[in-house]
């Protein structure tokens, strides 16, 4: 039983056997005092501990790091004195005039990853810049312009982006995102690597003279390289801002708009008559009305939420697990769309099922030799406005009141009795809702001794939804009397 010991490298955990981590310890303790003490000494050291973690994590994923793991990547970056020789160190002047170069990289097909090594939300844009050596600022600000100008349809590619981009998790994954060596020749690529830094220690070692001026220079470019990130950051700040300030605004609107929607489309279209209010009344249930609502606010307001985390991202600069606040949206997102096609499933449903209602009267027998068929007092008002025509149905505007009405279907019968039978037909959900509606569909008649007044519509009742709803209605005539019709009627009677 080997006993193990637990490890930081780089910031990431490993798992050691005892006597690969004496081993690795020792190596690292010999390159660092060959290094000696300096920044550039400390650079060096860092970049090798990154090295070895990598190697770590492509070799030994999750598992025990043994002796024979260590040995082979210590062959493969190189003993330290392939990396600094210690006498070097000294020899300043004997070493100063030499010069060495690493060997090309070899250089194989790119992948499309995401960066998260730089990232703000995602790192989509990161992998993206790095594939086509762009820099990331570049796809964020252009996704950021698209967002705005699109209302946020740019959101939804970057989400299938973000799962159709795996991360680069691996070296190899981190190298082919950015088109450098093929893991095939990994090996080689790193040892190379290491004689660059290697060279570069002892060019520096061996060079008082131009440790000062790099001292120099790189305060200098430090210098730049601060002000361009404090420009970008004042730049990245201000646009965090407007994003925030946009969103928010467009939120407050649809919140706004689904708040006081019973009165905002009446004050916009009909100059203070709220009748447009009453509409979805009447082509929706209020169960549908509620999941309607619902399902927009989902699918229009949680891209301007997501707008609006990126905006307080880009000011604030704050740490999150952008994948699982990325992954809820896209989830709540695509539930909006599900419950909008449930809801609109159950509407067409409502259309399924038929539903009538027959009432048969017996008419008044009268001396007269003439019936007359005459239209009803209590027709619709002469101040009425046309609206639209909605599967066969009118709808129209009269004394501020939206109005829904149909044409009858009149048929005369010639027989032995003196009677009318009306009857209402509509569509429901089901056979109760169907009779509902065609039970609140309102038709007026009444006789008056040989004279027989129709309405010329029938109207739909405060309650009723708009599913087809026809009335027939067929009057029987004696064969001894004779029929005359108002020319309002005339044109509604089928075989007259």
């Amino acid at each position: 039983m080997n006993k193990t010991i637990d490890i930081n490298l780089d910031g990431c955990a490993f798992q050691v056997e005892e006597q690969a981590f004496e081993k690795l310890k020792s190596y690292l303790d010999t390159i660092k005092k060959r290094l000696g003490k300096s920044e550039e000494a400390e650079e060096i050291l860092a970049d090798i501990e990154a090295r070895i973690a990598e190697l770590f994590q492509y070799k030994c994923s999750g598992s025990t790091i043994n002796l024979a793991v260590v040995e082979e990547i210590i062959e493969t970056i190189g003993e330290p004195a392939e990396i600094v020789d210690e006498d070097e160190a000294d020899e300043t002047n004997q070493e100063s005039n030499k010069t060495y170069s690493a060997p090309p990289p070899y250089y194989g097909r790119k992948g499309l990853y995401r960066d998260c090594d730089d990232r703000v939300f995602a790192g989509v844009c990161g992998g993206l810049g790095a594939y086509f050596d762009v820099d990331p600022l570049v796809f964020r600000i252009i996704a950021v312009v698209t967002a705005l100008l699109s209302l946020g349809s740019p959101i939804l590619i970057y989400i299938v982006l973000w799962i159709a981009m795996p991360e680069a998790r691996t070296m190899e994954q981190r190298i082919r995102m950015r088109g450098g060596v093929t893991f095939k020749n990994v090996g080689d690529n790193i040892k190379q690597e290491y004689q660059a830094v290697s060279n570069k220690f002892r060019s520096y070692a061996n060079k008082p003279n131009y440790k000062n001026m790099q001292q120099r220079m790189n305060k200098t470019g430090d210098a730049m390289a601060t002000g361009l990130h404090s420009v970008l950051n004042v730049f990245g700040t201000i646009l965090g801002i407007g994003i925030v300030l946009w969103s928010v605004l467009c939120i407050m609107i649809i919140v706004g708009v689904i708040v006081l929607k019973d009165a905002m489309p009446g004050l916009a279209l009909s100059e203070g008559n709220f009748f447009i209010t009453t509409v979805p009344d009447h082509f929706l249930s209020h169960l549908d009305q509620l999941l309607a609502t619902i399902a927009v606010l989902l699918l229009v307001v949680i891209p301007f939420l997501v707008i609006l985390y990126l905006g307080l991202k880009l000011i604030f600069r704050f740490k999150t697990n952008g994948k699982v606040i990325g992954m809820s949206a896209l989830g709540l997102w695509l539930a909006g769309l599900v419950l909008l096609f449930f809801t609109g499933l159950r509407v067409a449903k409502s259309f399924s099922d038929s539903g009538s209602i027959t009432e048969t009267h017996q008419l008044q027998t009268t001396s007269a030799e003439t019936v007359y068929l005459r239209v009803a007092n209590n027709t619709t008002p002469v101040d009425q406005e046309y609206l639209a025509d909605v599967d066969n149905l009118e709808l129209s505007l009269a004394d501020e009141q939206l109005l829904i009405t149909g044409d009858p279907h009149i048929n005369i019968i010639r027989g032995d009795d003196f009677s009318i039978k009306i009857t209402k037909k509509a569509r429901g959900l089901n056979d109760k809702a169907a009779e509902f509606n065609a039970v609140n569909t309102e038709y007026f008649w009444e006789q008056k001794d040989s004279v027989i007044y129709l309405d010329k519509i029938f109207n739909l009742g405060d309650e009723a939804l708009m599913r087809k709803q026809k009335v027939y209605i067929d009057i029987e005539i004696p064969e001894n009397k004779s029929l005359e019709v108002s020319p309002y009627l005339d044109r509604l009677i089928d075989n007259y």
